[in-house]
């Protein structure tokens, strides 16, 4: 049995920078979440109990703020406690749970991103390939150590020589640096452009690079250079043809490995290019504005209130965008027990994941997941807590401009929840 709560807040934080290793925490093993063992329905009493202590807790935090939102729902439904519920503010890195819903059912749990590379000439039946393209469709896990094996099983083909690389860019539209992000924030790790091709997530020791493209092809030929294979010098741009042979296909981890990487390190890359591959999938093509017309018709389908909802990215990274704590709560009571489209294991635990790392919810640790977001003056916190008599909770809470400390008042509401 469980309950569902949301709040979002805001904090005087840059945003969260994601660590280099793609998938250290995807395959992590989950902690369990066990029902008690005797639920006990909540009471009228026990309601307004935590509704004023709530209250109390986000007082100090919420005198002054700028926007807020906030919301905690019990395993029904249920409010246990709202406040501007139906009211915006800038979600930040909480905006990735839409993301990462929209995309588990537009593209599937098992799906996974194929990246190939491909020539005029039949697999194995030459040495010497005139125009070697690559073929990107997305994949945010792309690394360089990729490109290595492809360019060991080229070599292992009997391919001696590349004319030319090429890259095929088709696979991406629009902006690579949205237009609504800070320009304050332009080479910050965590604004890395998108790209069709994207290897080591567009960064360069934590560096975006500046022609994502012109990137993947020069990581390309070193790889192939290493191996021994000579590369011509010329670099291409254009669409592979359809009628090309396959020399190599990669294929990614599957999609909820990959959205467990983005939820629980909150990496905004994933997020963007994410987005991208819903709306090529849906409408053919892969821009920010198609992404977020994919997001919409989903929750639509889902009956998920959307009041006053504005996105401007997949990631949260604009403060131009706005969510209500309705609209995140809503979205993990629909996820709630739905198998391979919950959000529940893809989300940090509490002092041991992510940007939950080294957190203290005090009781409440153990019983947490959950997705942080922090901008420069935006803060939120959403997921489930698991209380002592009354099954699970979620919540999500949004706060923008505080003087206080917004943080500190959804660790301790977190908390007061998991004693009930």
């Amino acid at each position: 049995m469980y309950a569902l709560v949301v709040i979002v807040f805001a904090a005087h934080r840059k945003p969260e920078v994601p660590p280099s290793a793609p998938l250290s925490i995807a395959r992590a093993t989950p902690i369990p979440v066990h029902a008690p063992e005797r639920y006990v329905p909540w009471s009228a009493a026990a309601r307004a109990a935590i509704a004023r202590k709530i209250a109390q807790l986000f007082a100090p935090s919420l005198q002054g703020a700028h926007r807020y939102t906030l919301l905690v729902l019990d395993e029904r439904g249920h409010t246990l406690f709202a406040d501007r519920a139906e009211s915006t503010a800038a979600p930040a890195s909480a905006q990735k749970i839409i993301v990462a819903e929209t995309a588990l059912r537009v593209l599937g749990p098992n799906f996974r991103f194929p990246t190939l590379l491909v020539a005029r000439a039949p697999y194995h039946s030459t040495a010497q390939i005139g125009t070697l393209w690559a073929v990107g469709s997305g994949d945010p896990s792309l690394r360089a150590s990729d490109l290595r094996n492809a360019a060991r099983a080229l070599r292992a083909a009997g391919v001696t020589s590349v004319a030319r690389i090429a890259v095929d860019p088709s696979a991406s539209l629009g902006a690579e640096i949205n237009p609504h992000w800070n320009p304050e924030n332009d080479g910050a790790p965590y604004q890395a452009p998108t790209s069709a091709l994207s290897v080591n997530g567009n960064l360069v020791e934590s560096v975006p690079v500046g022609d994502p493209n012109r990137h993947a092809a020069a990581v390309l030929r070193a790889a192939l250079e290493h191996v021994g294979i000579s590369v011509g010098a010329q670099t291409l741009i254009s669409r592979a043809p359809l009628t090309a042979s396959v020399w190599w296909n990669h294929r990614s981890a599957p999609l909820r490995d990959l959205e467990r990487h983005m939820l629980v390190q909150s990496d905004n890359h994933y997020a963007e290019q994410l987005l991208r591959a819903v709306a090529l999938r849906i409408y053919g093509r892969a821009n920010v504005a198609d992404g977020v017309r994919a997001e919409r018709a989903l929750l639509r389908r889902m009956h998920v209130p959307m009041p006053g909802m504005k996105l401007l990215d997949g990631s949260g990274l604009s403060h131009g965008d706005r969510v209500a704590a309705r609209t995140l709560a809503t979205i993990l009571l629909r996820t709630r027990g739905t198998g391979a489209y919950d959000m529940d294991p893809l989300l940090a635990r509490a002092d041991l994941d992510g940007t939950l790392q080294g957190i203290d919810f005090g009781p409440a640790d153990g019983r947490v997941r959950a997705k942080t977001g922090h901008l420069d003056d935006a803060s939120s916190l959403e997921g489930y807590v698991r209380t002592r008599r009354h099954g699970e909770v979620i919540f999500a809470f949004l706060v923008n401009g505080s003087p206080g400390d917004p943080d500190r008042s959804m660790r301790r509401s977190v908390e007061a929840l998991s004693l009930m």
